[in-house]
């Protein structure tokens, strides 16, 4: 197996389920979560060891595991995290104590991802989020307390009952706040979700741009990078971690419904906690193409302010992108969508928001 540097440990627990969540995740409690923690070791020790480089616990909701839970976790991961360069643990800001944030830095966690998702309390309780504004600030001072300063929030942009006045007042709350980062996606509605059922709609695409030309034109007047379509982050804080996704880099997945990248095979373990804690994984595998694996390469970087790296490109895929795709090259360019440094080709901020169209041309 190809060494990944890259690591990710999921963790389906919840106190509570969120009306959008679609992610792999069951209500929290102590019948499936020690299972689930050996089923856990038992796939992560059926991969070679080594070291990672960076480590990245999600969920779900890690911090919702007892002190106890966290602790066998943590003794878990720490043969693969002596030399970790960034190790981040998700927290919702209504579980993450000052015993636990002291316990995970203790371990060496140095990255918090909080989900603040928004400060509205009106909207948290639509939402069925059990936080609110003290509950946050009490998550990250203890966070900080515990020596963990690497701090990063979630925002989700588009939820119900909000409008551009709402993401105007929960970034003036979140920036008076030390973060180094900060993660804003557009709510996406799943049909199967709680708000999917209801009949929730997506905002309209107009509306949505509107929040994210505030959005961008805000962070950045605040001392943020905009390195990532949904992601902004002070000088030096970019996500270590994600950037294995957006690089089309190889990483691990262990955990119900984790993703991999091994060896140009794609997989994904199984859904079903009771299949994962008897050992069965179900992995869907994809087996990459070479121009599937083009796609992704191209779609992955472009969503970064570092883009493609063209000699990069050409070496792993024997193709020279910018001869064989120049007119398609020079158009996005005049239509100011993409520019050329230092031999990268980079989305512009416009071109970051309409990559679908970038994407479609590049591989027509």
């Amino acid at each position: 197996m190809t060494k990944s540097n890259s690591l990710y440990i999921h963790i389906p627990f919840c106190t509570h389920i969120c009306t959008y969540c679609d992610f792999p995740k069951v209500n929290y409690t102590s019948v499936f979560s020690f299972p689930y923690l050996k089923a856990l070791k038992n796939e992560l020790e059926s991969y070679p060891k080594q070291d990672y480089k960076t480590i990245y616990v999600g969920g779900g909701t890690p911090t919702s595991l007892s002190i106890e839970e966290l602790k066998f976790l943590l003794e878990l991961i720490k043969p693969y995290a002596k030399n970790v360069k960034e190790y981040t643990f998700e927290a919702n800001p209504e579980s993450l104590t000052l015993e636990k944030a002291k316990l995970l830095g203790s371990y060496g966690v140095n990255r918090i991802s909080l989900g603040v998702q928004t400060t509205d309390s009106k909207i948290l309780e639509a939402i069925n989020r059990h936080h609110n504004l003290d509950d946050v600030k009490l998550a990250l001072s203890n966070a900080l307390d515990s020596g963990i300063d690497n701090l990063n929030v979630d925002l989700i942009l588009g939820l119900p009952h909000s409008d551009l006045t709402t993401l105007k007042r929960d970034l003036d709350i979140v920036l008076s706040f030390p973060i180094k980062h900060l993660s804003a996606y557009s709510l996406s509605v799943n049909p199967h979700t709680a708000l999917g059922i209801s009949g929730y709609q997506n905002k309209s695409d107009d509306v949505m741009r509107e929040y994210y030309d505030y959005l961008h034109a805000r962070m950045l007047e605040a001392g943020f990078v905009h390195y990532e379509v949904s992601n902004f982050a002070k000088p030096g804080f970019q996500s270590q971690h994600n950037q294995t996704y957006w690089k089309d880099e190889h990483y691990l997945g262990v955990g119900l419904g984790a993703a991999s990248y091994i060896d140009n095979k794609r997989y994904k373990n199984t859904s079903s906690i009771t299949e994962y804690i008897k050992g069965n994984y179900n992995r869907d595998v994809e087996i990459v193409s070479l121009k599937d694996d083009m796609t992704y390469f191209i779609m992955l970087n472009l969503r970064t302010n570092h883009g493609i790296d063209l000699d990069l490109f050409k070496t792993r895929f024997n193709f020279d992108l910018l001869t064989k795709k120049e007119k398609e090259i020079k158009n996005l360019i005049l239509n100011n969508l993409l520019f050329l440094d230092d031999n990268h080709l980079i989305a512009t901020y416009e071109g970051m928001m309409l990559l679908d169209d970038i994407i479609l041309k590049m591989m027509e």
